[in-house]
């Protein structure tokens, strides 16, 4: 037993001390920031070489368009608006003129008009000529009342079941991505552990001090840790997050926090731990029966194969509900760990179907 908590303690410590485990826990935090960070950057640049230029004589056009978004009326003329597109500050612009009482509009560029500054500009516009027509036409104010009518549309929804709705949607499409990526971190990291140490000497004096069996065991326990460590340390970062800004009203008023709490139980964390377990296993096992290290990637493709169907597949029979397939995929060794959290999550499975399943583990 002491032989086995040396190699529990040197696998887990030398895992955990690395820089490569360092970097596993924050490149999601690195990957996010960047992509905010670019996102950002082209947000900026594209909302300024993308606004369009009105160029217009009526005074109510002018008016009406000022808050439209992605348009501006710094150029009084064409020329000064075409030699703005030549210079890439405008992607086009927009003449509009009144003729008769009616308002022509003529969009020039060397791209269409996004469909978003498109809506909202015709809307304005349609909204003007009406105003134009109701003016031109001499109404009576019962006649204008009439003509102001519009139809009576609300909703009458339960919000908390809503927003419960959401959150789940939300745990469950954030758990199974968590999960994807621990997967396939892990099963590599696991089968390139086993293949780089079979039949080297070192081994051969391990195996002198200890049983076989034991020192699998302790690897297998050592890498479970470590990746237990790894989901921990999300874990302890989550709930700091959630102490530090529960009290933000958006939290607070929407019961988001009260959603999360139910959408993830016990039960849940328990079946997916377990399943973590087992393909950490099948992932030695495969690492086991190659002579390189460097084969490692080809004996891991049977694993990698049930990892992208089960995380993929609950992506794409997720969108329809608690179909059959779902269902189905719910009894699957291995594939079931992506499919049964998310039915539980999302309230299709209860809780007493748990136990069923993690027999069929």
């Amino acid at each position: 037993m002491r032989n086995m908590w040396a190699v529990i303690k040197e696998t887990y410590l030398r895992h955990v001390e690395s820089w490569s485990f360092f970097f596993m826990v924050i490149s999601p935090f690195l990957f996010l920031g960047i992509s905010v960070g670019i996102g950002h950057l082209q947000g900026s640049s594209m909302a300024k070489n993308n606004k369009v230029a009105v160029v217009t004589t009526v005074p109510s056009v002018a008016e009406g368009l000022k808050n439209v978004n992605g348009v501006n009326f710094d150029y009084k003329d064409e020329a000064s608006a075409k030699e703005a597109i030549k210079e890439e500050k405008l992607k086009g612009y927009l003449t509009i003129d009144q003729e008769d009482s009616v308002l022509k509009a003529v969009y020039h560029g060397e791209t269409s008009l996004e469909n978003g500054i498109k809506f909202e500009v015709t809307g304005t516009l349609n909204e003007l000529q009406n105003q134009l027509n109701r003016s031109t036409a001499s109404l009576s104010q019962e006649q204008e009342k009439r003509l102001a009518q519009t139809i009576q549309f609300t909703e009458k929804i339960d919000e908390a079941k809503e927003n419960k709705k959401f959150i789940q949607t939300i745990a469950a499409g954030a758990l199974g991505f968590f999960l994807y990526m621990i997967l396939i971190t892990y099963a590599g990291v696991t089968a390139q552990e086993v293949a780089s140490e079979k039949g080297t000497k070192i081994m051969e004096v391990v195996f002198s001090s200890i049983r076989a069996s034991h020192y699998f065991y302790a690897r297998m326990m050592a890498l479970f840790l470590v990746i237990l460590t790894h989901i921990g340390i999300y874990v302890v970062g989550g709930l700091a997050a959630v102490l530090l800004f529960k009290d933000l009203p958006f939290l607070a008023q929407s019961g988001i926090l009260d959603h999360l709490g139910d959408a993830i139980s016990l039960n849940t964390l328990l079946f997916i731990l377990i399943s973590l377990f087992m393909y950490v296993v099948l992932a030695a096992f495969l690492g086991s029966m190659v002579s390189r290290p460097e084969d490692s990637g080809k004996a891991l493709s049977p694993l990698m194969i049930l990892i992208m169907g089960g995380f993929f597949g609950v992506t794409a029979l997720g969108a329809a509900g608690d179909n059959l397939l779902l269902k189905i995929g719910s009894y699957i060794p291995f594939i079931s760990t992506f499919f049964m959290p998310f039915r539980t999550i999302n309230g299709y499975a209860g809780e007493q179907k748990h136990g069923f399943h993690l027999l069929l583990q």
